[in-house]
This record gives structure tokens, C-alpha cells and sequence, in this order.
């Protein structure tokens, strides 16, 4: 059911209700801080915080501060999980199995290897593998791979029940979501920001946060600020399987498949600029069949479930976090791009520390909107 605007003050709305804003409620929630959330949808987590497979890929870089956002991140959901199930009973499957990342060109060899012996002299783990100790990790893998990369501390999560409990903990802590609402203009009080017009009404608040994934810039745009993130596309499918056929997610030729404890694989994704098109088409499917089944010859015998897509807020390298140099109460939280479930824990952590404190535990310095002039993360990130 849609909730309804009975009050009209809170002392921080939130617009946006995805995996990112889901988390900064519940860490502001756990902090005392009762927000508002504001999400267009008719419920929340419903765009690409639901339409991605929950890796939690660490590797991703080995340049600072960058990779150390993603370990603290990743180092919180351990307890996170088990904070979850015990106080809304949902298992959030969060699992640390590692990822195989298998090779079936000397391209991809080199990158792969490359990055793992860069984590190797930075101190990470990571294992190169051959192709016959890939295969006998994994023994469903395609027998023509040239060898494979291990990174044991990667994980996964079931990401629609992340977004569920999340919800649940932080509403039953006093947050307010309020669905089937959008944001169409600030409201202003000489240079400060009161408040926001919403479709359902006005709505006044102390502070405000920008949580919208590739539609936050549609809201910076109404506080005449430029915040550089734009929509990406990721096409994917989910398929069954009576029996397992592989362990831990797998991914190459730009393909992930990942294993979900209820026989479920997904696998995906495209990347593509197709503005706010989220249909799925043949061609993103057949793309992505076509690889997966290359990676794993098995899964060209498994059944198809269902195709879906989602917008990733693509930005320009790192996620933007932090205040507004023009408007000070207004903090920004987007442009997570592939890592949005990886970095939420940490995103909703510091942010609920900047507005309660002003100061945080990590710097968001590097991550500020007012700095940073990196152009648009590459497709190949």
C-alpha cells in the first residue's frame, strides 16, 4: 500500500529509496535519527538495487582511498548480516566464497593477472591460478580457459532481501518511507534549503540527502548544481538449475554467473548508455548468453527464468559523497556505479556520522563533489 504524506516536517529526508538511501536510513535510524524517505517507485529497492546479483567484489581497485572505502565496506557486512536476521528475521545470504575470474584470452590473462599480483604487492589476497587448478576448483568451467585469478575474501548477498531488511530494521527504528512520490523542486529560504515539493506536497526538513542513483542529477539540477552521473544499462537473466553446477561466482568476458542458495543463477551484465531505457532487448540477452554459456558449457541446458534491467548511476570513477559547497545542508550520495550494494554499508555509515557529527571516520575529502573533475567511469571498470 502507498504510504501517505501525514506529516509534513522531518528532520532529514532522504530522496531516493534504493540500496543507498535504504542504508543511510538505517544507519541514521540506528543512531537515533528517525528520517524521511521520499522514492518516486511504488515501493522501494525496485530499479537496480533489485536488478543486480549482490557481488561484492573488492578488487575492483588498488588505488587509495578508493579501495580502502570498498574493504571497510566490505569488512561491516559480517556483522551487518547477522544485525539484520536478528532484528527482522531476514537472511540476507551474505556470503563470503571468493570469485573466480577465468580467462579465455591473453587480453583478458594479462589484465587479470596484472591486477592480482598488484594486490599481491599491496598487500591483498589474491591466487593466480593455472587452468587446471581453475578447472579443479571449479570443474563445470569451459576446459579452453588459459588460466584463472582467485580473490577468497570476495563476497555476495541476496540483495533483494538486503533492500528488505534494511526497510524493515529502519522503519521499525521510526524511519518513515514514503513510495509513489517524486521530488520536483527545493524549497528555499533565502540561500538555505527548507524543504522539498513533492508530488504528494511540501515536505521541511533540517537536512536533505541525494541518494536518487542516475536520477540525482535531475534533483542536483533544481539546486543549479552540475553532479556529472548519468545512467548505464546492465542487462541480465536468471536461470535454474535442479543441481549446482558451480560454487562461487565466476566471471570472464565481461560476464558474471552467480550461484544463489535457492538453485538460482544470475548472470549478466551489459553496460549500455541507453539514457532511461531499461527494457531488456534480444540483443543484450543474446550477448550475455552467449559469453556465460562460453565461461560455463552447462548452463547452456539449464531454464530460463526471466530477463530484467536496471540503470546504474555511472559517474566518474568513485561515488560522490559529501555536502554541497553551495547549500551546506544538503549532502550527496550517488554515483556508486557497479559497487552500489558493495559500498552501501559504508555509505549509509559515514553519511549518518556526517550529519550527526560533521565529522566521519573515513574522509569523504576524496569523494567530494566540489573536487573532483575525473571524467565518467569507463565501461571497462
Amino acid at each position: 500500500m502507498r504510504d501517505t504524506l501525514n506529516q509534513t516536517r522531518a528532520k532529514v529526508i532522504i530522496i531516493g529509496g534504493g540500496i543507498i538511501g535504504c542504508s543511510i536510513a538505517y544507519y541514521l535510524a540506528k543512531l537515533g535519527v528517525e528520517a524521511t524517505v521520499i522514492e518516486k517507485e511504488n515501493c522501494v529497492g525496485s530499479a537496480a538495487s533489485w536488478a543486480a546479483a549482490g557481488i561484492l567484489a573488492c578488487h575492483a581497485s588498488t588505488q587509495n582511498p578508493y579501495a580502502e572505502l570498498c574493504r571497510h565496506s566490505l569488512a561491516l557486512y559480517p556483522a551487518l548480516a547477522k544485525e539484520l536476521q536478528t532484528v527482522t528475521d531476514i537472511n540476507i545470504e551474505f556470503t563470503q566464497s571468493g570469485i573466480l575470474y577465468i580467462f579465455l584470452t591473453e587480453a583478458e590473462k594479462k589484465n587479470w593477472e596484472g591486477l592480482a599480483q598488484r594486490r599481491l604487492n599491496n598487500g591483498y589476497s589474491a591466487e593466480i591460478l593455472s587452468s587446471e587448478d581453475a578447472q579443479a576448483l571449479e570443474p563445470s568451467i569451459s576446459k579452453k580457459i588459459l588460466g584463472g585469478v582467485y580473490f577468497p575474501d570476495d563476497a555476495q548477498v541476496r540483495n533483494p532481501r538486503l533492500v528488505r531488511a534494511l526497510t524493515r530494521a529502519a522503519t521499525k527504528l521510526g524511519t518513515k518511507f514514503l513510495t509513489g512520490y517524486s521530488v520536483n523542486q527545493f524549497l528555499f529560504d533565502g540561500n538555505q534549503v527548507i524543504g522539498v515539493k513533492s508530488s504528494g506536497g511540501h515536505i521541511f526538513g533540517d537536512q536533505f540527502v541525494i541518494a536518487a542513483g542516475p536520477w540525482s542529477h535531475q534533483v542536483t539540477d533544481f539546486l543549479d548544481v552540475n553532479l556529472p552521473v548519468k545512467p548505464a544499462k546492465g542487462q541480465m537473466i536468471i536461470a535454474e538449475t535442479a543441481e549446482p553446477i558451480i560454487n562461487r561466482p565466476i566471471h570472464g568476458l565481461e560476464t558474471y554467473i552467480v550461484p544463489r542458495a535457492d538453485g538460482k543463477l544470475w548472470v549478466g551484465a551489459t553496460v549500455e548508455d541507453a539514457g532511461f531505457d531499461d527494457r531488456t532487448t534480444l540483443s543484450g540477452i543474446h550477448q550475455i548468453l552467449e559469453s556465460a554459456i562460453q565461461l560455463v558449457p552447462a548452463l547452456a541446458k539449464k531454464t530460463l527464468l526471466k530477463t530484467s534491467a536496471g540503470l546504474r548511476p555511472k559517474g566518474r570513477g568513485k561515488p560522490y559523497l559529501g555536502r554541497l559547497t553551495k547549500y551546506n545542508n544538503v549532502i550527496v550520495a550517488s554515483g556508486h556505479y557497479k559497487n552500489g550494494i558493495l559500498l552501501a554499508p559504508i555509505t549509509g555509515k559515514l553519511i549518518a556520522e556526517l550529519i550527526t557529527q560533521d565529522n566521519t571516520s573515513l574522509s569523504l575529502e576524496p569523494f567530494s563533489i566540489n573536487q573532483q573533475t575525473l571524467p565518467l567511469q569507463g565501461d571497462n571498470e
